[in-house]
């Protein structure tokens, strides 16, 4: 657990127990393989172990910060939460489809918004248990399982010497954008192109993934990622641990927006240089497509303006 005198020491307790209980939970459904699926009304689709978790941790921090906002992906989105400087946001399942399919690959998130940035942050993979969390300024650790103590964590930089790993996901625009991904990777001199079937989870540059860096793109002008709930546990993480998150102009993403969905593409990388050297290969690819006309002259879209409620 974090310091006594660490800043939000006792939000990254809670952030952690809470994902922890509602892992737990989870892990109960996904083993049981009981969990009933529902079709929202936007066709996603949602279970009754999404809807246990999101009741777990809506439980958890409000009973230690009861005036706090949370926003959270299976929640009703009270816009109150625009006048507060704190929120949480959370997704209870984030990887819903991959717990249906059995693959495993699926998190906890929580995070604690202040001021339109991610202040702590604790995400758990509940089939394995295991946990990241970090804290602005403080740094990051993992847990292997929910036995052992918090380990410091540090991203290892990449070796120039070697080309970079890339991926990109499913989930932010590939297949269809393989040939504008392809043409970033050849600007990018890389060894390793993947599309991944994960979204943008903490995991994401731990050992077993393999890769140096993440790019969401897609053709045309539409840039929209996701929702805050998917990035912003991931976002604090990589930070903390040496990486670097910003979307496709190099801007880090901001939080608790009227409209709580992030634009404007995803570039995530383990080390800033790597980040750099991505952030400029697609900024390269993008200018040149544009004079060619391959792109909308709309780049980059401007932030959607939240529907009047």
């Amino acid at each position: 657990m974090a310091e006594p005198t660490s800043p939000y020491a006792r939000e990254l307790d809670v952030a952690i127990i809470a994902a922890t209980a509602a892992g737990r939970i989870v892990r109960y459904y996904y083993d049981a393989a009981s969990a009933r699926t529902y079709e929202k009304d936007d066709g996603s689709l949602v279970t009754d172990a999404d809807l246990a978790s999101d009741r777990l941790i809506r439980e958890i921090i409000g009973a230690h910060f009861p005036d706090d906002p949370i926003l959270t992906e299976e929640g009703i989105d009270d816009l109150e939460r625009l006048t507060h400087a704190r929120c949480w946001i959370a997704d209870p399942i984030d990887g819903t489809e991959q717990f249906i399919h059995r693959t495993g690959d699926f998190d906890v998130l929580i995070a604690l918004a202040v001021n339109g940035r991610p202040v702590v942050a604790a995400g758990v993979n509940p089939p394995t248990g295991l946990l990241c969390a970090a804290m602005l300024g403080r740094g990051a650790w993992i847990r292997d399982t929910a036995d052992k103590e918090l380990q410091s964590f540090k991203l290892r930089p990449r070796d120039n010497a070697d080309p970079a790993r890339l991926a990109t996901s499913v989930w932010f625009g590939a297949p269809a954008n393989a040939p504008l991904v392809e043409a970033v990777h050849r600007r990018f001199n890389t060894t390793r192109l993947a599309a991944l079937k994960i979204g943008f989870t903490p995991r994401i540059f731990l050992p077993f993934q393999a890769i140096d860096a993440y790019l969401g793109i897609r053709l045309g002008d539409d840039q929209a990622m996701g929702w805050e709930w998917d990035f912003a546990t991931a976002d604090l993480f990589i930070h903390e641990a040496g990486g670097h998150v910003t979307d496709l102009s190099g801007k880090p993403f901001r939080y608790n927006k009227p409209l709580p969905r992030n634009v404007n593409g995803l570039i995530a990388a383990r080390d800033p240089a790597t980040h750099q050297r991505l952030a400029s290969a697609v900024q390269a690819e993008l200018a040149s497509r544009q004079e060619s006309g391959a792109v909308g002259n709309d780049w980059p879209p401007e932030q959607p303006v939240a529907p009047d409620t």
